[in-house]
């Protein structure tokens, strides 16, 4: 099946005005009805073509798949609703929306990040989220594995996980680094983006509290061992005489006292 049919079949179900009416829970639905909808990719006769068939075949079911949960999660919004979404995320993206929306559901490599994609689309027709939050948050969606998705709650407050998560979370944008360790163990919480990704996409409130800034924490060091370093640093380099020799910091010695009392004395009026 092309692109442009694909995109068509998109727009057209997301202006179906009772989508309850739609058999989702019917894998075979998908492949009877919608795809009859639009011609399938021309190919030519032979084994080759039947393979080629079959691949497209099962990237289409794929597709319908992902397609499918995500129409589920929309079943409690109207078809103007969801035309409007549509026109905003045309507007925004200047394509059409069902070019748009397909690379958005294909992309996602998760069943169940359908189900997320469904609640932000949802929070957006509400206008709880702006098109531009919606499309940064597919973004996030998209780049972080399920796995770690499970894990963002627990960012709520400062926090690092050195199973490499927080590195990976970082980098997508969903935390902030929060709090710099003299120790290196820094902590980092969830970004404003990261909070709004739990919040409307995976419906988690976890009511953060924010601080402005970035923490600069020193708990591995007082100011007392910071002196303390500091005198012996300043004890370390001092010349010293042991047995009428005068030691320098470098490890030379002179025999000579006239010199050593002048190096003194200079040393004491600070040449």
């Amino acid at each position: 099946m092309n692109t442009e049919s694909l995109s068509q079949i998109i727009v057209q179900s997301l202006n179906t005005p009772d989508l309850s009416k739609l058999k989702l829970t019917d894998s075979s639905f998908w492949k009877s009805q919608l795809k009859a909808a639009a011609s399938l990719i021309p190919v030519a006769g032979g084994a080759v073509a039947e393979e080629l068939q079959q691949y497209y075949d099962y990237k289409d079911d794929e597709f319908f798949r992902k397609f499918s949960r995500y129409l589920l999660g929309l079943i409690e919004t109207t078809a103007e609703e969801r035309q409007q979404f549509a026109e905003d995320i045309q507007k925004k993206a200047e394509d059409f929306s069902g070019n748009v929306i397909l690379g958005m559901v294909d992309r996602l490599d998760n069943i169940n990040k359908q189900t997320i994609l469904a609640n932000l689309t949802i929070a957006r027709i509400k206008g709880t989220i702006s098109i531009e939050d919606f499309f940064r948050l597919h973004s996030m969606l998209e780049r972080i594995p399920y796995v770690d998705l499970k894990e963002l709650p627990r960012y709520k407050e400062p926090f690092y996980d050195d199973s490499g998560d927080t590195e990976l979370l970082y980098a997508t944008g969903v935390l902030e680094l929060q709090t710099i360790d003299s120790d290196g163990s820094n902590k980092y919480i969830l970004s404003k983006l990261g909070e709004k990704l739990l919040l409307f996409g995976c419906q988690i409130n976890l009511e953060m509290e924010r601080t402005k800034g970035t923490n600069v924490e020193l708990n591995s060091i007082t100011n007392e061992e910071i002196d303390a370093i500091v005198e012996e640093k300043i004890k370390a380099n001092r010349p010293r005489v042991e047995n009428g020799t005068l030691y320098y910091p470098d490890g030379a010695r002179s025999g000579n006292m006239e010199d050593d009392d002048q190096f003194l004395s200079d040393l004491a009026r600070g040449k």
